[in-house]
């Protein structure tokens, strides 16, 4: 029994697809405005349309669900199989991981584990709650893998 969850956000939204559209036309009209003005354009005028181009494409690209960090290799991932428990809630810092062979005892508090080790260190397991079902199904597998292992969870 494995659970893998993908923690970067892959949530769709209108409003940053649209307002993604906006920054570009917003960028074109821009360009084409000044340049329709003055035959030629400033660095300033370069800057602006840059950065109004790069804010667009990115609200363009998160707005349709996928993650922009994701898309350069970042990883925030939950994985939890019969070998260990894999956290690494932040696609730029080191995740944890806990083979359940060192494991002691699992304490719940809410939104974490305290895992208590075979040599009594201690390692804290925080997990997101920005969605009910995915809480109650990482607390029902890590409840069930530790039973089989004969760990004990409170």
């Amino acid at each position: 029994m494995d659970l893998t969850i993908n923690l970067l956000p892959t949530k769709k939204s209108k409003f940053r697809i649209g307002f993604g559209i906006l920054a570009i036309l917003f960028a074109s009209f821009w360009i084409l405005f000044n340049l329709a003005e003055k035959e030629s354009l400033k660095v300033f005028d370069w800057l602006y349309f840059i950065v109004f181009i790069t804010l667009g494409i990115a609200h363009l690209i998160e707005g349709t669900g996928v993650s922009l960090v994701g898309l350069f290799g970042a990883k925030a991932f939950i994985y939890i199989n019969y070998d260990k428990l894999h956290l690494k809630q932040d696609a730029f810092k080191k995740g944890k991981t806990v083979k359940w062979n060192e494991i002691k005892s699992i304490e719940y508090k809410f939104a974490q584990f305290k895992l208590t080790k075979t040599d009594n260190s201690t390692v804290i397991l925080e997990i997101p709650t920005d969605n009910y079902n995915r809480v109650q199904s990482i607390k029902q597998i890590i409840k069930s893998i530790a039973s089989e292992n004969g760990i004990q969870v409170t």
